[in-house]
């Protein structure tokens, strides 16, 4: 089998896992989160005459010696001692949805190796890193996020690049997206268990930080949306749809987590989407979009409780779009604005008027891959002018506003890992 390179031990004895995906740190990053995060792009190709093949698919399997012969252990669930298998693991195949960490001790203490889902085979017996894990695996730990396999190891979520051009206050335009009032946007991402997952983006060139679970049963929600304070606490909310069609109200408590929710009404499933939107109406307080089934958009003006007065229709023929994203103000005329994706991947601003409703819309100059998300977090780079991103192979791509309605980018300066298969807010 090919020779793999040796990476350097991270603080704590932790070595970078090969798995099948690269993930490519940009920017800033401090070299204990780039050798974490800089997987190696692919295990090695096995032969058929090496019976990894006798491991079932959706499943991580040990073998007793290399090349996948010997006894073999399915492994179904994290394992803090190994018991016969102690010390006893000389190649694996990790077939299943699962992130993996090896780990040199019992508890998953001591040096650490870390395995992508579906990575595949790799036999420790040859190469320069195998050698060094052969016969040296004592727990095994297994978890749906890479948060849990890598414990307290220093884990960058994301930040910006730029962070020394922030200024020390932001205008209000650029409050939104930021759920622990540190003034800077944070991101949400839901995994496909249902567990939400709180990053911060708070941060300097020494800034590492894990991701923080909000809880879980998400998944009980089919629409996750937020943009700034709705009951006038200061702090950021968010609006969540069921599945039975009731939307519920999550207030902020300002450290990534929420409150009790409220319930604000039913029949919501008649909207094909709902996007928090900011301030449409100028009266002070964050107001609500939403697209019926027929194509019919509506605005929902706030009561600053987090509920909403009669709905205004703004106008037909919003089923030609694909996704809304409320980014604030583009165009810098201090009005909420709102973005669009069509059919053909065309991204085009609609600018708010201050009336609820909005003026003549303008196409932006990149297409956007209809299965990448419109994300709308805030200022990202701290200019008072707020941007979009679109998440790309663990990265997330910036397009910074120029406060004149256009975009620059995209720009791949911001730092971002996390579970496959999740939605990011």
């Amino acid at each position: 089998m090919p020779l793999l390179p040796l990476l350097p031990l991270l603080p704590n004895g932790v070595r970078p896992m090969p798995g099948t995906t690269a993930r490519r740190l940009i920017g800033t990053a401090t070299a204990v989160a780039a050798s974490l995060a800089t997987l190696l792009s692919a295990a090695p190709q096995a032969t058929a005459a090496e019976n990894y093949d006798r491991c079932p698919a959706g499943k991580l399997c040990v073998f007793q010696y290399g090349d996948f012969k010997g006894k073999m252990e399915i492994i179904s669930s994290s394992r803090p001692t190994l018991g016969i298998w102690n010390n006893s693991l000389s190649s694996f195949v990790n077939n299943s949805d699962l992130y993996v960490a090896l780990a040199t001790d019992a508890n998953y203490e001591g040096e650490r190796y870390y395995i992508n889902p579906h990575s595949g085979p790799n036999d420790l017996t040859g190469g320069t890193i195998g050698r060094a894990w052969d016969n040296k695996v004592s727990s095994i730990r297994m978890a749906t996020t890479s948060y849990e396999v890598t414990q307290g190891v220093p884990w960058m979520d994301w930040f910006v690049q730029d962070e020394e051009k922030r200024p020390a206050g932001l205008p209000a335009v650029a409050q939104f997206g930021d759920l622990n009032n540190d003034a800077r946007p944070d991101l949400l991402e839901r995994a496909d268990d249902g567990r939400l997952w709180f990053l911060s983006g708070a941060g300097d060139a020494n800034w590492v930080t894990k991701g923080k679970l909000v809880g879980g049963g998400w998944n009980a929600m089919t629409q996750l949306t937020r943009h700034g304070d709705y009951n006038g606490d200061g702090k950021e909310d968010i609006y969540a749809r069921d599945r039975s069609g009731i939307l519920w109200f999550y207030p902020g408590r300002g450290d990534g987590a929420f409150g009790d929710r409220v319930k604000v009404g039913g029949g919501w499933n008649a909207m094909r989407e709902i996007s928090a939107a900011g301030d449409l109406n100028g009266d002070g307080r964050r107001d609500l979009l939403a697209r019926d089934t027929s194509g019919v958009l509506w605005s929902y003006p706030g009561s600053g409780r987090g509920i909403f007065g009669d709905r205004v229709k703004v106008g037909g023929g919003w089923n030609v779009m694909n996704q809304l994203a409320s980014p604030g103000d583009l165009n810098g005329d201090g009005k909420a604005d709102l973005v669009a994706r069509d059919g053909s991947r065309n991204l085009w601003l609609y600018p708010g008027n201050g009336r609820g409703t909005f003026g003549g819309r303008a196409k932006l100059p990149y297409a956007w891959p209809a299965d990448a998300p419109v994300l709308a977090t805030g200022d990202v780079n701290g200019d008072g002018i707020s941007d979009l991103m679109r998440p790309v192979d663990y990265q997330l791509f910036a397009y910074h506003g120029d406060g004149r309605g256009g975009l620059g980018g995209p720009r791949a300066d911001m730092l971002w890992d996390t579970a496959r298969n999740v939605r990011v807010f």
